[in-house]
């Protein structure tokens, strides 16, 4: 019987848990500009259900890091020119921003460096803009579905630094 009952707590803890990650992913997601982006982003990732702020920011670094390295692939792949060799370098101060955020995020826990996460995520997001800018509304084929992804990704980052 005793066991039972051990058993029975566990599992409703672990639900309880579940569900609180859930509700943050569900809260953060539909201030996203892409929620269903967001959702897929934070759900597919097996840390986000025991992750809090921090834990979902993070996730959200490594992804919107993960997709302006996609951005520059795809420029690479075009063959260079003046506004390639301008998109893999914004896209290389985007990332370098990026790894900041996570290092910020690893050293203060995100409150007491809501700002300077702020500051870092804007201009990661402002990076990629100004790479696809590069081209003139021309470029790879590619390329505006790559900047789009890697913009949405950091906006769920500022959604994330925002709620600090």
């Amino acid at each position: 019987m005793a066991s039972s009952l051990s058993l029975f707590s566990t599992l409703f803890l672990t639900l309880l848990y579940f569900s609180q990650a859930n509700d943050l992913i569900n809260k953060i997601c539909s201030q996203a500009t892409n929620p269903s982006l967001c959702n897929q982003a934070l759900a597919s990732d097996p840390r986000a259900s025991r992750a809090d702020l921090a834990g979902l920011g993070q996730i959200a670094l490594e992804k919107s890091a993960a997709a302006a390295r996609d951005v520059v692939s795809v420029v690479k792949s075009s063959g260079g020119g003046g506004a390639a060799d301008v998109c893999v370098e914004t896209c290389g101060r985007s990332i370098n921003d990026l790894n900041k955020c996570s290092d910020l995020l690893r050293s203060c826990g995100g409150a007491s460096c809501k700002g300077d996460l702020q500051t870092r995520g804007s201009a990661a997001s402002a990076n990629v803009v100004t790479c696809e800018d590069a081209f003139g509304g021309g470029g790879p084929a590619r390329l505006k579905g790559a900047t789009k992804r890697a913009k949405e990704l950091i906006n769920v980052f500022l959604v994330i630094a925002n709620s600090f």
